[in-house]
């Protein structure tokens, strides 16, 4: 019989029917759920062709059915090309109309497209011999292709995925943007979900394809390539029920595998605004560069290597996390554990946790720099008393002169030292930063007694002496004491919003005098306080005036005196709980070496906290300045507005100074910035990221819904907690907060304080262990989680939770 079904055909028949119809023969006989099909050998004559609607296979269906009919040139689907696109295919083809349906299909076998990609592959021009399959239509509700390899970078460990709604041509013809999905071959966890086409936020539901239906396809396609022992390009379909391979043939392109550097906002997110102005953004980049060289030195690779140790992408700030791997491994440690210290989001590669040795030459290479980084932290309370004579210094010198007075030129000599001592700042703080050679082996030895670790450590940070930015919580909670005690403040505080007539009506009151002294404290931190174009408290404080009103309405809250002696008491019961586990030898070396451990830990933590804090009195006196250069710009006419002033670099705004003939670009530059910005603000970067992402970040990362409303994080501070959800995405919400609620959002820095002290919970989507949200949560007996994916999209203001931060999981219990 000239006419063989896909169940007749075997390998030998590969030379007659071509490639694609034995690829679907062979997967269908192997058990894979392939479109019953018949095979028309490439030497059909027309005669022969003619009798084709007659032929028995076609009597097993519906008088309705229709039929896919596609090429299967005699050269196509091999490994050496692929011919992916050349040829015909026609699709919801009647019984009737099959004939000029296969002919058409031979005939695209001697197109132009086709002459060319012979010629362009050295195959004969003349090689136009093709078999045509018909295969039963399916119905399909969403189809694509996928590669069981990364078809640009040769990534053996990843499944691409793209996905539309409906048949799937339109995705192999580009006339689409697809759903670009990515998941890790292993074990199918989706490592990115890119929605096709959107320009706003979207969710997975609005995706082609369900989560749980990806896992399908993806093991499928790791069967398929199983099976054929090879990467494979795959064409399917789904119709709503399965899914259907209705191709598949090796990937003609597998570059050998290279190493592609990958990106973390982890700590950079939380620190940093979301956008930052552009003057800022460029300046924290060269001294976070500058300051991470001078820290590390060669535990960093060249940057031609592995790229720069911060980058730079849309708009947003991020580490080279192989960089970070590079600098965990060559210290012997598992990168994990550097990770979590940053507050890495999302699950961690199982080769992430392993430590090993790098080689022995670029041990041998970074002697010298191990030698000086554990000398460091030898002298830690040297470089910190050194530390602060810089800053107090730099404080000095903003303070000792009214910039109104100066000349352009002083201003700028000032700044400009300030800029050039920067880096030097970021190298303390980094030291103290690098608290993770601590924690590592303070966690081996809770490991190897068989104590809670997290419990462990997490108690005795939260105990003892405060940090500076938790004791601005328990300030400002004393300072709505002094309001509660005050009647008239009171009501004016809950009447009156605005702070204009503040100082008139509340004159002469305790509650005004207690204020100021907290501004005199803290006036200088404020809403992403590390960019100096935004106010400080002390120019605005309105969102403490509306903490403190909060306060004024909660009756609930335990007094600080209260929650520090409850923290105390559980710290008190896990330290003796982890020495009474220490026993026999051990309590003479283990148990004493860990003690140092916590105490190193918590002394790095305070002191930490209170080079921020510094940092951060060091960039008022620098904002202050710049601004007396922004007005004079506006006076001159070289900028429309002082905030237009963040919007130029540095480097521009001293060549104006240095060649006033050149102002008028400033205008130019600031509207051309203030462009870009709301550009950057349409593009969600991820939180991690491969260089290679970026052609796709104008599309939108999806996600799903928690799995029966379960969410699960780092648990960051002990305890359990069931209240009301606020989502707060921006500080400008502050006043959406309730006091009681379980407060959720992206990330906080110290100037979310006032909302810990109204919180009953927290819940973040970033964040680790030192972090803002873990060290103030603890320290006020808040149950908190960190690293909780997608959190502000996954709850809604008004949903009630189960907060158990304790075993770190949240479940939704009821949904607003």
């Amino acid at each position: 019989m000239v006419f063989r079904s896909l169940d007749e055909l075997s390998e030998s028949d590969a030379s007659r029917v071509g490639g694609k119809a034995w690829n679907c023969a062979r997967l269908k006989q192997h058990g894979f759920p392939v479109p019953d099909g018949l095979a028309i050998p490439a030497r059909t004559t027309d005669a022969q062709l003619a009798t084709l609607v007659s032929h028995p296979w076609f009597d097993r269906f519906a008088p309705g059915q229709s039929f896919a009919v596609r090429s299967s040139g005699l050269t196509e689907d091999a490994p050496e090309q692929s011919f992916a696109g050349i040829h015909e295919t026609r699709l919801n083809v009647a019984r009737a109309d099959l004939p000029g349906a296969v002919a058409a299909c031979r005939a695209s076998s001697d197109s132009e497209r086709a002459r060319a990609y012979r010629h362009a592959r050295g195959l004969p021009e003349d090689a136009t011999a093709a078999g045509v399959l018909v295969q039963c239509m399916v119905e399909a509700v969403a189809a694509g292709v996928a590669f069981t390899v990364d078809p640009l970078t040769g990534e053996s460990e990843e499944i691409v995925i793209n996905s539309v709604r409906g048949l799937g041509t339109s995705v192999v013809d580009g006339q689409v943007d697809p759903d670009d999905i990515r998941l890790r071959k292993r074990d199918g966890h989706v490592v990115s979900y890119w929605v096709g086409g959107s320009d706003a936020a979207s969710d997975v539901g609005s995706g082609s394809l369900t989560l749980d239906q990806v896992r399908r396809l993806w093991s499928l396609l790791v069967k398929i390539e199983q099976d054929y022992a090879a990467p494979q390009d795959v064409e399917w379909c789904f119709d709503g029920g399965g899914f259907w391979i209705v191709q598949s043939r090796p990937v003609t392109v597998a570059p050998t595998r290279k190493h592609e550097t990958e990106w973390t906002r982890a700590n950079l997110a939380e620190v940093l605004p979301e956008f930052t102005s552009p003057q800022a953004l460029v300046e924290v980049e060269r001294i976070l560069k500058e300051g991470e060289r001078r820290y590390l030195g060669k535990l960093l690779a060249p940057d031609e290597v592995l790229g720069p140790i911060i980058k730079t992408f849309n708009g947003r700030l991020y580490f080279n996390l192989s960089q970070l791997r590079r600098v965990s491994r060559i210290g012997g440690a598992a990168p994990a554990d550097l990770m979590r210290s940053l507050g890495h989001s999302g699950s961690i590669d199982p080769d992430d946790e392993r430590a090993g040795w790098p080689p022995l030459k670029d041990f041998i290479a970074c002697l010298p720099q191990f030698a000086r980084m554990l000398n460091r932290h030898r002298r830690a309370a040297h470089l910190m008393r050194g530390h602060q004579t810089l800053v107090d210094e730099m404080i000095r010198r903003f303070d000792a002169k009214d910039p109104d007075t100066l000349a352009d030129a002083e201003i700028w000599s000032t700044i400009h030292e300030w800029t050039s001592h920067a880096p030097q700042t970021i190298e303390v703080i980094l030291t103290f930063g690098g608290v993770v050679i601590f924690e590592s082996p303070l966690k081996k030895i809770c490991e190897r007694v068989g104590f809670s670790y997290n419990r462990l450590l997490g108690t005795h940070l939260a105990a003892g002496e405060r940090s500076v930015s938790a004791q601005q919580a328990f300030d400002l909670v004393a300072l709505a004491d002094v309001a509660r005690q005050e009647p008239r403040v009171a009501r004016w505080l809950t009447e009156n919003e605005g702070r204009a007539d503040m100082r008139v009506a509340l004159a002469g009151t305790a509650f005004l005098s207690a204020f100021d002294t907290f501004l005199e404290r803290y006036g200088h931190r404020g809403i992403h306080e590390t960019d100096w174009a935004l106010p400080r408290y002390r120019e605005d404080p309105s969102p403490i005036l509306s903490a403190i009103r909060l306060h004024l309405g909660d009756d609930r809250r335990e007094r600080p005196t209260q929650v520090a002696a409850a923290v105390s008491e559980e710290a008190d019961r896990a330290r003796a709980e982890f020495e009474q586990s220490v026993r026999g030898f051990r309590r003479l070396t283990t148990l004493r070496r860990a003690r140092r451990l916590l105490g190193t830990i918590k002394q790095y933590y305070l002191w930490r906290e209170l080079c921020r804090s510094d940092m951060i009195r060091v960039l008022e006196g620098v904002r202050r300045w710049h601004l007396v250069l922004a007005r004079r710009f506006v006076e001159r006419g070289w900028l429309r507005a002082p905030d237009d002033y963040f919007l130029v670099r540095l480097d521009e705004i001293g060549r104006v100074l240095e060649q006033p003939e050149t102002a008028p670009e400033l205008v130019g530059l600031a509207v051309s910035r203030a462009a870009e910005m709301r550009r950057f603000r349409q593009v969600p970067m991820p939180l991690l990221m491969r260089e290679s992402d970026l052609p796709r970040l104008i599309r939108v990362s999806g996600v799903s819904p928690a799995a029966d409303g379960e969410l699960r994080g780092l648990p960051v501070s002990r305890g359990y907690v069931e209240g009301e959800v606020v989502v707060i995405d921006h500080p400008g919400d502050f006043s959406r907060m309730k006091p009681g609620a379980i407060l959720v959002t992206r990330a906080t820095d110290p100037s979310w304080t006032p909302l810990f002290s109204l919180a009953s919970g927290v819940i973040v989507e970033l964040g680790g262990m030192l972090s803002h949200a873990s060290t103030i949560a603890r320290e006020y007996g808040l149950p908190a989680l960190a690293n909780v994916p997608h959190a502000t999209k996954r709850l809604r203001s008004g949903d009630w939770i189960a907060l158990n931060a304790t075993e770190g999981v949240a479940k939704l219990i009821a949904e607003r």
